[in-house]
């Protein structure tokens, strides 16, 4: 037994000796604790308003305009896009990797909206007077998560700072749907007699495709306070593709059987403006206090000698 404790009693000796021999080691720990200690997270959320442009690319339509004269017309008049108001909030985790660059990664929950409307026109074949009008107003609602990447560069060192920024978004669609109402005027003898007013409402996320890819330029401004940083910025987002399910156009009854209406292939565009807060989770200590500075090493022996 004793010849075993001196062997165990050496064995400790040459380990403590190797271990604080090791420079290398250390040096290392310190050089990636200074590379650490080089880069800023910080973490914060972000809420705010959009409105959505939409222009279509291709027009469909179950009702077909009869030529000569009393021609309905049946084409979707898209309002602009300042009556599209939506809503969007959500997170943001960003990595300062320069004084003024930064990447960000930011999970969003959105809502977009935007609105049209058509109207037909039922003639009565033997006395053209006789017709019914029908002016029908659309209001299609999409919701999307979304995750955009987001590339800042920050212009001055002050405390308050603009910056450009430019991303990309990639989106998956949670659900849509429109609201219907239908206003209806039949004249005889050219003399209106208003009908009954009719509204509906449904689920239309089949109308669309499950995902959206869209890309992005912006400008913000920095707000850095004591212990936050404010922000505000506007980017516009240009979707990369139709956002329509081509193979389920006609597919949804209670719109195209009931509102005589299918979606047009849609660019759909959004300028979308948001404020927001950031916190630092590494903030260096000031002065340089002890494992904080710039540069600084944190020794982390496994063992402890006792004395």
């Amino acid at each position: 037994m004793r010849y075993i404790a001196i062997f165990l009693m050496a064995l400790q000796n040459i380990f403590f000796s190797a271990y604080g021999s090791v420079p290398v080691e250390r040096n290392s720990y310190a050089a990636g604790s200074s590379f650490l200690n080089d880069l800023t997270f910080l973490v914060g959320f972000k809420g705010g308003i959009n409105f959505s442009a939409v222009t279509p690319t291709q027009r469909f339509s179950v009702l077909q305009p009869i030529n000569g004269v009393g021609a309905a017309d049946v084409e979707k008049d898209y309002a602009p896009f300042y009556r599209n108001p939506g809503y969007q909030y959500g997170f943001i985790g960003m990595l300062r990797i320069s004084r003024a660059m930064s990447l960000s990664i930011e999970p969003t929950f959105s809502s977009y909206s935007y609105k049209y409307s058509n109207s037909s026109t039922w003639y009565d074949a033997s006395d053209p007077s006789d017709r019914i009008e029908i002016a029908t107003d659309f209001k299609n609602k999409l919701k999307y998560f979304e995750i955009p990447l987001v590339l800042r560069y920050e212009i001055g060192k002050g405390q308050i700072r603009p910056y450009l920024a430019a991303g990309f978004s990639y989106g998956m669609l949670t659900g849509a749907s429109a609201n219907i109402k239908s206003n209806t005027v039949q004249y005889v003898d050219d003399t209106a007699i208003a009908r009954e007013d009719e509204e509906s409402a449904g689920d239309v996320s089949g109308n669309y495709i499950n995902l959206r890819f869209a890309t992005f330029p912006g400008v913000g401004l920095f707000i850095d306070l004591s212990f936050m940083t404010l922000f505000a910025e506007a980017e516009y987002y240009i979707s990369l593709h139709n956002v329509v399910d081509e193979s389920a156009r006609y597919s949804n009854q209670q719109s195209v059987g009931g509102a005589y209406n299918v979606p047009d292939n849609l660019k759909f565009d959004n300028m979308v403006i948001n404020v927001g807060v950031l916190f630092n989770i590494n903030r260096k200590e000031q002065g340089g206090g002890q494992g904080g500075g710039k540069g600084s090493a944190v020794a982390c022996p496994i063992f402890k000698r006792n004395r």
